[in-house]
């Protein structure tokens, strides 16, 4: 087995084609890089380096196998930087899922922070509902996935993360005759994002006589939501942009239980270490909930 470092010591010495010059650069003694080109010799049984009196020179066979050292020491250097960027989540590649509401709310600007902080990651990202992200998660083909909390059953093999919490809010166009007061919701049709619905959730949205529509794509939500009297069940943090501009508004949830509020958790497999580029992207999913609950 080849020890690189008395390879990098040779290729040193190659480059400064003197002793005391190489053994001061590389801030070692000259008996121990006389010892380091020795055991190399040695080991080939071939003589890198003449010296005499006028100093030192490439043999040879010296010079052809200490210009393949220096590849070979560049390419391990490579390895080395690539293995520590890759290390601190600087290098590599990073696929994970997003639930539609979480990804409107929280991916442009982990995006944005990621690809400025680590352009070397490639960032592979899917939106898709709940029902479509398990399989992914369970088949390897993500990391992890970021949806609210209650949409993965209890028996699955899973770690919940908890990222923040978001305020659960009836969202309506500007001008809804529930924003003047004495209209009774369940007057209205409700939209809801796809996802897996679950009794809670069902119960949340009222009755299952009211008219309940199911639709994944948000631009769609937000045009129908604006355009009709339609009551979107979601949270105000998913249109933040829409209600700054006068388009929609955000009813908040009058109930004093714990609905008031749900939990956006981060899905991995449980026993499997998250890459230092998931991580990033939880603590930037983290630090946007928070500024969005002080805003």
């Amino acid at each position: 087995m080849l020890d690189l470092r008395n390879l990098r010591y040779a290729v040193t010495l190659a480059r400064r084609l003197s002793f005391a010059r190489a053994a001061e650069e590389l801030g070692i003694s000259q008996p121990a890089l006389t010892r380091a080109i020795q055991m190399l010799e040695q080991r080939f049984e071939v003589r890198l380096f003449d010296r005499d009196r006028s100093g030192v020179r490439l043999t040879p066979q010296g010079k052809v196998m200490l210009d393949g050292a220096s590849i070979l020491l560049a390419n391990a250097d490579d390895v080395e930087r690539q293995w520590d960027r890759t290390a601190k989540g600087h290098f590599g590649r990073v696929r994970f899922g997003m639930a539609p509401m979480p990804a409107r709310v929280l991916l442009p600007g982990a995006l944005l922070e990621r690809i400025e902080t680590a352009p070397g990651v490639i960032n592979d990202v899917v939106v898709r509902n709940v029902e479509a992200l398990w399989p992914l998660l369970t088949a390897g083909d993500i990391e992890f996935f970021v949806a609210a909390e209650g949409q993965v059953p209890d028996t699955m093999p899973v770690r919940a993360e908890m990222l923040g919490r978001f305020p659960r809010s009836l969202i309506v166009r500007v001008g809804h005759p529930l924003l003047a007061g004495g209209q009774d919701e369940s007057c209205f049709p409700v939209l809801v994002s796809g996802g897996v619905r679950t009794p809670r959730s069902q119960e949340l949205e009222g009755p299952a006589d009211r008219p309940r529509h199911v639709i994944e794509d948000f631009e769609t939500l937000v045009r129908l939501t604006a355009a009709t009297d339609a009551i979107w069940h979601a949270s105000a943090y998913a249109v933040e942009t829409e209600i700054a501009q006068g388009l929609l508004a955000a009813i908040p949830w009058t109930k004093t239980d714990d609905s008031a509020s749900f939990r956006m958790v981060m899905y991995s497999l449980d026993r499997r270490t998250l890459s230092a580029a998931a991580k990033s992207f939880a603590k930037l999913f983290r630090s946007r909930i928070r500024e969005l609950a002080m805003s």
